[in-house]
C-alpha cells in the first residue's frame, strides 16, 4: 500500500467541518454581541475611518486613537476578529527571506511578550497568550544553501538561531522520518507517500518563536485597548461605496444608505480588500494585487513523538506542511506547494466544509511523523487569506488621496499585528506633513531593535518580491 491507499481504506464517518470548541472567557456570548454596536455621538465624522475590524483593523484603530485621532472602525461581522482572524494559526516567527519582514516580525514579538503592558489592559482582563516554545524549520541534506537569505536576514536583525544536525534534531524530535518526499505532490501521483532519493539534513531552531493560543481573543484585546483610547466601532454593516471628490476620498456610504465623512479611509478589509479597492477605482493603478484564497487547517491528535512537547511551530517545505501544538492536538496547515492550485473564492464564501485538502495535509504531515493518527472524522477550520502576488502585504497610500491600504496580509501577518497600526500611522502622518510616500518613502523606528526601516518595502507599486510560499 502507498500511504494514500492506506488512508483511503479507512472508514471516514464525516468530512464536514468540526470547528474546535475552546473555552473563550474573554469573548462575548451571542447575547452580548449587540453591545459592540453602541457608537457614541460624534462618530459620524471621524478623523480616520478603518474598513475592517480583524486583528489588522483593530491594531490600526488602537494606534490612531492613541495618537489622538477620532477613529471609527466598520466591519460587516458582529464583533472584532470574527472573520479570517479567527481562523489564523497565529504563528509568531522571525523566519523570513527579507530583512524588513524579519525585523518587523522580531520587533512585534517583543510586544507579544509584553502583551498586557502593551495593551494597557486592566487587572483581571482575559488576554490571549503568546507561548514562546520555539520553532523548527526542517531542511534536506544538500539544501542548506536554499536557506541563505533567511539566515542572513536573521543575522542582520540579531535573531539568535541554531543549526541542528540530524543527530541533534532526532534528540529533539524522536520518531521522525528521515526520508525525503519532496517536492510535494498530489495523491494521484504514483510517488505520493513514497520516499525519494535524499534524506533529512537537520533543522534551524529558533528560540524566539511560538504561537498565540487564541487569535480571535487577541483581536478582541486590541479592540478593547482601542476603545479605551477613544476609538469607536460599527459592526454588522457593510461599506457599499467609497465617496470621493476631486481625486480625494471624502468618506464612505453604508448599505443602509448612511454616509460617513472622513478625510482618511483605510482599507483593512482582509479578503474583501479587492472589493473595496474596486469601489475606490484604484485596482488598475497598482502593481501588486490581492485575492481571497481559501485555506483549510487540520486538527489531529499529536503523534507519540510530540506528546509532552510544546511545539511552537514546525515547517517542512519538503513535505509541504507546517504544524504547531494546540493542547493535545497538532494543528496542520499547508505551505502552499506549487502542485496545489490556489483555491480562489468569493470573499463572502462562508463554506466551512473540510474537503480532501484536509486529508492531503494530514497525510503530508504523516510522511514526516509516521505514527501520526489519521482520524476518521475531519476536524479543523476553514478561512480565507487575503493573498498578495508575493505573499508580502501592502501597507501603503493609494492613488486616491486620503485612501490607504493595509491589505494582502497573506496568512502570515497575524504575528505583526502589534506593529501594523504603527506602520500605517507613520505612513498617514508623514503624508499629512506633505511627504510623498511614493517618491520619499515613510520610515519607522522599530521598538526594541533600534532599527529604522523603509516602508516602501510594502509598496503597492513594488516589483514582486522573491518569496517561495506563505512562509515568505
Amino acid at each position: 500500500f502507498s500511504l494514500w491507499e492506506a488512508v483511503c481504506c479507512r472508514q471516514r464517518s464525516s468530512r464536514e467541518s468540526a470547528e474546535i470548541e475552546r473555552a473563550r472567557p474573554g469573548i462575548p456570548s451571542t447575547r452580548q454581541l449587540s453591545d459592540y454596536n453602541v457608537v457614541p455621538a460624534g462618530a459620524d465624522s471621524p478623523d480616520a475611518l478603518i474598513i475592517g475590524a480583524g486583528i489588522v483593523g483593530c491594531s490600526i484603530a488602537r494606534a490612531f486613537a492613541s495618537a489622538g485621532y477620532r477613529t471609527l472602525g466598520i466591519d460587516s461581522r458582529p464583533a472584532p476578529g470574527y472573520g479570517s482572524t479567527s481562523h489564523s494559526s497565529a504563528i509568531i516567527r522571525p523566519f523570513y527571506s527579507h530583512v524588513v519582514s524579519c525585523a518587523v516580525a522580531h520587533a512585534s514579538r517583543s510586544r507579544w511578550l509584553q502583551w498586557r503592558q502593551f495593551l494597557g489592559a486592566k487587572p483581571g482582563e482575559v488576554l490571549a497568550e503568546y507561548r514562546e516554545a520555539g520553532g523548527l524549520i526542517l531542511f534536506m541534506a544538500g539544501q542548506e544553501a536554499s536557506l541563505t537569505d533567511n539566515l542572513s536576514a536573521m543575522d542582520e536583525v540579531g535573531v539568535d538561531y541554531e543549526v541542528l544536525d540530524l543527530a541533534a534534531l532526532q534528540r529533539v524530535l524522536t520518531g521522525l522520518s528521515l526520508h525525503r518526499y519532496g517536492p510535494a505532490c498530489r495523491p494521484d501521483e504514483p510517488r505520493f507517500g513514497k520516499p525519494v532519493a535524499g534524506v533529512l539534513g537537520g533543522a534551524i531552531r529558533i528560540a524566539a518563536a511560538g504561537h498565540v493560543n487564541d487569535p480571535q481573543l487577541a483581536a478582541h484585546n486590541l479592540h478593547t485597548s482601542a476603545t479605551a483610547h477613544g476609538a469607536t466601532f460599527l459592526f454588522g454593516t457593510r461599506v457599499t461605496a467609497i465617496r470621493q471628490r476631486a481625486g480625494h476620498v471624502v468618506g464612505v456610504e453604508l448599505e443602509d444608505g448612511r454616509c460617513i465623512d472622513a478625510p482618511v479611509v483605510i482599507n483593512a478589509a482582509g479578503p474583501h480588500s479587492a472589493v473595496i479597492n474596486r469601489m475606490a477605482g484604484i485596482v488598475d493603478r497598482m502593481t501588486i494585487t490581492t485575492r481571497p484564497q481559501r485555506h483549510e487547517v487540520a486538527y489531529v491528535r499529536r503523534p507519540p513523538a510530540l506528546r509532552g512537547i510544546e511545539l511552537g511551530f514546525l515547517a517542512d517545505v519538503d513535505s509541504g506542511f507546517y504544524a504547531r501544538s494546540d493542547g493535545a492536538d497538532l494543528v496542520i496547515g499547508s505551505t502552499d506547494p506549487e502542485c496545489d492550485s490556489p483555491h480562489i473564492v468569493d470573499p463572502d464564501d462562508d463554506d466551512q466544509s473540510l474537503t480532501d485538502q484536509w486529508t492531503l495535509q494530514v497525510m503530508r504531515a504523516a510522511q514526516r511523523f509516521p505514527e501520526l493518527p489519521i482520524e476518521n472524522t475531519a476536524r479543523g477550520t476553514v478561512g480565507l487569506y487575503d493573498v498578495s502576488d508575493d505573499w508580502v502585504p501592502i501597507y501603503d497610500k493609494s492613488p486616491l488621496a486620503g485612501f490607504y491600504l493595509a491589505i494582502g496580509t497573506s496568512g502570515n501577518q497575524f504575528k505583526n499585528a502589534p506593529l501594523i497600526g504603527d506602520i500605517m500611522l507613520a505612513i498617514v502622518e508623514q503624508a499629512r506633513l506633505g511627504r510623498d510616500h511614493d517618491q520619499d518613502p515613510a520610515t519607522i523606528l522599530l521598538p526594541g531593535l533600534n532599527r529604522t526601516i523603509d516602508l516602501s518595502f510594502y509598496s503597492r507599486l513594488r516589483k514582486v518580491h522573491a518569496t517561495r510560499s506563505v512562509l515568505a
